[in-house]
């Protein structure tokens, strides 16, 4: 896809409907295309000529994942029982969207409720990897992962409880942000677990996924986990030397079981960031393996919570396994969570320490490469697309996913994963952009 910056709207969201009905047939990335944002594309396109641009995200082509409502047009979450909900008004999240001048162009495909690692949707179709068709595309947010690949827009956003933006954003070699918790409004978002959950900005250009998070970044009073933040703009470093950055590198628990491939590109990634002048730091066991089982017995209880009536009354409503899985949650002993509650505080004053030491923490966001799709369960049994994200999700700051390279055997997007102190997207979007700029793994199309 040309540069937006360069290409009328128009002429882009044309292009991109075209890419849309070529290859979606295979790719069930696209739940509703929304034919009439073109004349949002068309706005857009007046505004630039008459000199009045809304700024960087004016014309801006953005799928959302169709957990996400966007007035009048459908929101399905993936799910059957939701096959006819027309969202009645934008979520805070869309509307700033279109303040800035996006043009929301398709509600994209995504695991059942968001429940999955995988987006092997039974009721929309299993959404396949553009870069192989015969590969998952990743979970929750596989559509937007592929969507992005295919050029099918320019920016997307998805939802991250336990990776569902970290992992499509590594598998389908996209940039992929979890923010800080409270930063982006979650409001007018099927919720998976309310206290974990995120809206996710994810691009193939870091510098314009930070200006997308920059718009996106506000309190909201209807969402009781908005939060203000006091840290720089996610742009605000973008073009700064990371000479002097300190860089440390999980390596206990996260390194373990992982595919030699994956290693390498993580490896060579390391040495670039040293050849920047970083100083790297070993960081200490983050008991991410307690932080797992943790972090999942949260999203099981809050997501039972939610569905906890539908659940009762109609339980035909949810696939077998989704249904299975949220009513793992209603067995789930009180004083067990209460446990894992306060461990997440736990954890976080931990890892608050950690970033008294360092300024990242590096590490895979993805220890295999996409597994082949099949069946119509969105779960992964073994938890291996999760393994290194969910012990991320009890963290309360920010953890990005960059690409790096691609598979020395399958040729598959390989991705990083960097985290940073809470409020600091601003230092996860210096170091993508500067490793963007030095590489052109992002520029490649399948």
């Amino acid at each position: 896809m040309q540069d937006p910056d360069e290409t009328p709207a128009t002429q882009r969201w044309d292009e991109a409907r075209a890419r849309w009905q070529a290859r979606d047939a295979d790719l069930r990335a696209v739940i509703t295309w929304i034919e009439e944002s073109r004349g949002a594309a068309a706005a857009a396109d007046r505004r630039r000529a008459a000199g009045e641009s809304r700024g960087p995200l004016d014309g801006a082509l953005v799928g959302l994942k169709d957990n996400i409502d966007a007035a009048g047009v459908l929101t399905t979450a993936g799910s059957a029982y939701r096959a006819d909900h027309v969202a009645v008004s934008d979520a805070p999240s869309v509307a700033l969207l279109r303040r800035a001048g996006a043009v929301v162009v398709a509600k994209l495909n995504m695991a059942e409720l968001a429940w999955g690692t995988m987006t092997q949707n039974p009721w929309y179709g299993s959404c396949r990897n553009p870069w192989d068709t015969d590969r998952t595309a990743g979970g929750s947010s596989g559509g937007p992962g592929a969507a992005l690949a295919a050029g099918y827009c320019d920016l997307a956003l998805g939802t991250d409880t336990g990776g569902s933006v970290r992992i499509p954003a590594a598998l389908n070699g996209v940039v992929g942000l979890r923010p800080s918790v409270g930063t982006i409004s979650t409001s007018g978002v099927v919720p998976v677990g309310r206290s974990i959950d995120t809206v996710g900005p994810m691009g193939r250009s870091a510098v314009q996924v930070a200006q997308l998070a920059d718009a996106l970044r506000a309190p909201d009073p209807t969402d009781p986990w908005s939060t203000v933040s006091d840290g720089l703009p996610a742009t605000a470093l973008i073009g700064k030397p990371l000479d002097g950055m300190r860089a440390g590198v999980a390596r206990d628990f996260f390194f373990d079981e992982l595919d030699d491939g994956i290693g390498a590109l993580v490896e060579d990634f390391l040495r670039w960031l040293a050849d920047q002048g970083t100083a790297s730091a070993a960081v200490p066991d983050l008991r991410a393996a307690d932080a797992t089982e943790h972090c999942l017995r949260i999203i099981r209880c809050e997501g039972a919570a939610f569905h906890q009536e539908r659940l009762a009354a109609s339980p035909q409503d949810f696939s077998p396994d989704v249904r299975a899985r949220l009513s793992s949650g209603m067995a789930v002993a009180g004083t067990d969570l209460v446990r894992s509650l306060e461990f997440r505080q736990r954890y976080r004053r931990r890892l608050a320490e950690v970033f008294d030491d360092v300024d990242v923490v590096v590490t895979p966001v993805v220890p295999v490469e996409a597994p082949v799709a099949a069946g119509e369960s969105s779960w992964d049994p073994a938890g291996v697309l999760g393994r290194a994200t969910v012990p991320w999700s009890l963290h309360d700051g920010p953890t990005l996913s960059l690409p790096i390279g691609f598979h020395p055997r399958s040729g598959n997007p390989v991705g990083v994963s960097l985290a940073a102190r809470r409020f600091d997207e601003a230092t996860l979007f210096q170091v993508a952009a500067a490793y963007q700029e030095a590489t052109d793994w992002h520029t490649r199309r399948p």
